[in-house]
């Protein structure tokens, strides 16, 4: 597949590495392939020469190229083609405009080229590990590039950090992602895809979190009409948080606004949009309102934590047989416990009026929460579940002590910091 280049989008940064690179791979494919510098550099040029090539200290003729890279098995005119557009920007435009399938068709191509050393290949599946949700494998590799980064150029190691935090966002371990991309965003960006896929990520994790100052100050940096334009998905689910999170006591004319922004459009993105809206009714203590509305969607653990939240706010009982169903079709991974939690207790109130066994699991769920998942929006409605159920069961202590923490600001997320 020949990847596109799109207009407009190379910076300086991205001059001085495309002067950079083909010293630095042809420095790692010698050492992939076991070569000193008098084996490369043998009848083509000096050791010295050589030695100044692979550490950018000169201006290259393409004919040492060619001639070096011959000799490791690599026709340079096929390796210019190929690094014309550098991987990691396109693979983050895929990102940006949730083309996973993409991604893949990409990563698979270069995969089987030669034009690659084994570190961007490696960082090409733990993306291909991240898309694909195997999250156990993608936790190796982390681990596992925690001790390579020294040896990472800006662009690769940029992208490993973007991926560590999306890793950490997408497997719910909110104090991970919020400081991994905090400093993330304050890193020097090799490029404005890396700048708009960062920040994109950024504001995801913010509003899950509730940082509203941190999420308003990203926002503002990141959306503009070429931004917009470009992605405009990523830009319109960005338009739904901020709605939310600029006030839950929405105007008609916003509620209007939601409502077309939801119906423009589709797959992520729309989902996204709908928990906007989920956020805004239940605030509104619309919760059949909710309910209904969750019926358009396959349950996800995230979403299946929200209707359990709901069952347990409204009288009718089907609700609760009809949870029972949706979880069927749910597939909880280590890092969904909380969510698969709070689908228990909801079970253990609804279904058996067992307020005892409810409470013990909601104490773990709280404890959980402070440890690893943190949602700002279901963290807030379950402490004041968990407290109303505490009361129920004549835990007035535990209440109490709960709501002491509450109003000494012990449970907003920065105290987790």
């Amino acid at each position: 597949m020949k990847i596109k280049k799109e207009n407009n989008v190379v910076s300086l940064s991205d001059d001085v590495n495309q002067k950079k690179k083909y010293g630095v791979l042809l420095k790692r494919k010698r050492q992939e392939h076991h070569m000193t510098l008098e084996n490369l550099c043998q009848g083509i040029c000096t050791v010295s020469y050589l030695s100044r090539i692979e550490n950018n200290l000169v201006d290259v003729e393409e004919k040492y190229y060619i001639s070096l890279f011959k000799k490791l098995d690599i026709d340079f005119n096929e390796l210019k083609e190929a690094k014309e557009n550098e991987i990691f920007t396109e693979l983050l435009k895929c990102y940006l405009q949730e083309s996973d399938n993409e991604a893949i068709e990409i990563i698979s191509d270069a995969l089987k080229s030669n034009f690659y050393v084994e570190i961007e290949m490696e960082l090409m599946v733990l993306y291909d590990n991240i898309i694909h949700c195997l999250y156990s494998e993608a936790l190796r590799q982390i681990l596992d590039f925690n001790n390579k980064t020294k040896n990472l150029m800006d662009n690769e190691l940029n992208f490993f950090l973007f991926l560590t935090a999306l890793y950490a966002y997408r497997t719910n371990q909110a104090i991970f992602a919020y400081r991994q991309i905090v400093f993330l965003c304050e890193t020097q960006l090799v490029n404005s895809i890396y700048k708009y896929a960062v920040f994109d990520l950024a504001l995801d994790i913010f509003d899950n979190i509730g940082a509203k100052e941190q999420f308003l100050k990203y926002y503002s940096l990141l959306i503009n009409d070429k931004y917009s334009a470009v992605y405009p998905k990523s830009a319109m689910k960005h338009q739904a948080q901020k709605l939310l999170i600029e006030s839950y006591l929405l105007k008609d004319e916003e509620d209007v606004l939601l409502d077309e922004l939801y119906e423009k459009s589709s797959g992520r993105c729309k989902e996204e949009i709908a928990w906007q809206i989920l956020k805004k009714e239940y605030k509104k203590n619309c919760f059949v309102k909710c309910l209904e509305f969750l019926q358009d969607y396959d349950p996800t653990p995230k979403l299946l934590a929200l209707e359990a939240l709901l069952v347990l706010r409204v009288s009718d009982i089907k609700y609760a047989f009809r949870l029972e169903e949706r979880r069927k079709k749910v597939i909880y991974r280590a890092y969904d416990e909380s969510f698969e939690l709070m689908y228990l207790i909801a079970i253990q109130i609804k279904r058996y009026e067992d307020y005892r066994s409810a409470y013990d699991l909601f104490k773990k769920l709280m404890n959980l929460q402070n440890e690893q998942t943190y949602c700002a929006f279901l963290f807030d409605e379950q402490t004041i579940m968990f407290i109303e159920i505490a009361l129920n069961c004549g835990k007035n202590k535990d209440a109490l002590k709960l709501i002491m923490n509450i109003l000494k600001g012990k449970l907003t997320f920065p105290y987790f910091l």
